[in-house]
């Protein structure tokens, strides 16, 4: 029986993105960030180089991508929920450790690998899904929301951590981020729910009689009409068999990567190397790292802006934005005052934040729920091994020629590309899956 609408419990979409944010958010951005605060004071008391910090680090990012299909297969077996949790729990393990560190190893062992592998669980597979579970109409709104968090604590921590190393030390600094994964597991168990379905509900808070099917315009929204068997999202429709196989063999899923790609290797070359690169263009140190220090705040603001695949193609505001950070790293090659280099390094900030917020919107389009999460890790995964390398490759170059300008220039051809082979790209026909109802498109 339906339930009338004076009794019809309350659309718990928008709750979840709350809390997606507050774990996303609190989940990743402490222990991201945090190497790299405490790394000066880890370098003294453990008598650590700085290529082992970097190695790390590297270690770390190349983990929680490695894990990513795993993930993917916890979500689709046991749901959002247990994976938050158990990822969470994960992390705290590892960041203990961390904490109790006495050598390299430990740290390895701490951040690198059981960090790692909780990072990889609780955050960045998890935070995608929720949208994509949850939303269609509202898809891209929803996304920019629950990605902006990791971009709010990343910007309130560093200056916390600060304040914990002035009374403290690192030590109590990696207790915190242990204790804090704790919440986020504690929060996962009591707000998190898998599925509207679970709950009786449907995406976007439709009444069991509507149902939302693509927009054949493909601008990430659906148009409300009432289809044959939309009950079904109620009651739960398993994946049909072999959605991932048959994703993975389209165009479009490479495709999307490869603009994934050409997004995330140029965050990771300058994040990496963008200071080294200012203090070449003569920035002493600390201005070098004050520049870099606005990227952060404006991927922010980044991550909101791709709320716009809500309103038009996300293909087309995923390529604008690549095209508009390819402009942003030519000019980042010569920006030799502070007048260029701050704008430019912003411009770079916002673009990728844009670009993050829509890859999810793209694949969640491109595959829907029947194969977002698999695809979802897998890109995850690739990104995670690209990722690692660009960094390093971008060194090994720079020692070579004694310049990152070559490096910049590919990095802006790379997202030229990019832009380009997403800005054609359309959405795969699903209905060749069979038995896939066009409500869990």
């Amino acid at each position: 029986m339906t339930a009338s609408p004076g009794t019809r419990r309350k659309f718990y979409g928008w709750p979840m993105v709350a809390v997606g944010f507050v774990t996303y958010g609190l989940g990743i951005a402490p222990a991201y960030y945090g190497l790299g605060i405490f790394a000066s004071s880890l370098i003294a008391d453990l008598e650590l180089t700085r290529q082992q910090i970097g190695q790390m680090f590297g270690a770390f990012t190349f983990t929680y991508g490695l894990v990513s299909p795993v993930a993917a297969a916890v979500i689709r077996r046991w749901g959002i929920r247990a994976t938050v949790t158990a990822g969470a729990l994960c992390g705290a393990s590892g960041f203990w450790v961390v904490s109790e560190a006495t050598s390299a190893t430990e740290i390895y062992l701490g951040y690198s690998l059981v960090g790692g592998i909780g990072i990889g669980f609780s955050t960045l597979l998890p935070a995608q899904a929720m949208p994509v579970f949850w939303f269609r109409r509202y898809r891209a709104r929803a996304t920019a929301i629950i990605l902006s968090g990791a971009g709010v604590v990343g910007f309130l921590w560093p200056p916390a951590a600060g304040l914990v190393l002035e009374a403290w030390d690192w030590r109590v600094g990696w207790q915190i981020v242990a204790g804090i994964s704790l919440l986020v597991a504690a929060i996962a168990v009591l707000f998190i729910r898998n599925r509207p379905s679970d709950i009786g509900q449907r995406r976007d808070g439709l009444p069991p009689d509507d149902s939302d099917r693509p927009d054949p315009n493909g601008t990430g929204h659906g148009v409300e009409a009432p289809l044959a068997g939309s009950s079904a999202e109620v009651a739960g429709v398993s994946a049909p068999k072999g959605a991932l196989m048959w994703a993975l063999r389209t165009p479009q899923f490479w495709i999307a990567t490869f603009a994934t790609a050409a997004n995330t290797v140029p965050w990771r070359v300058v994040s990496a190397h963008g200071g080294i690169h200012l203090e070449d263009l003569g920035f002493t140190t600390l201005a070098a790292s004050a520049i870099l220090g606005v990227r952060v705040g404006a991927s922010l603001f980044g991550r909101l802006t791709g709320s716009l695949g809500d309103f038009m193609s996300p293909m087309r505001v995923l390529a604008l934005a690549l095209l508009v950070n390819a402009v942003a790293l030519s000019v980042f090659v010569s920006a030799g005052s502070a007048a260029v280099a701050y704008p430019c390094v912003f411009v770079i900030g916002v673009a990728y934040g844009t670009a993050y917020t829509s890859e999810v919107v793209v694949f969640g389009l491109f595959f829907g729920r029947a194969a977002f999460v698999g695809t979802t890790g897998v890109r995850l995964f690739l990104i995670g091994v690209i990722g690692a390398l660009g960094p390093v490759l971008a060194g090994a170059a720079a020692d070579r020629t004694g310049s990152y300008a070559g490096t910049l220039w590919a990095l802006a051809a790379l997202a030229v590309l990019g832009a380009a082979s997403i800005w054609f790209c359309r959405p795969p026909d699903r209905s060749v899956l069979t038995g896939e109802s066009k409500t869990e498109q």
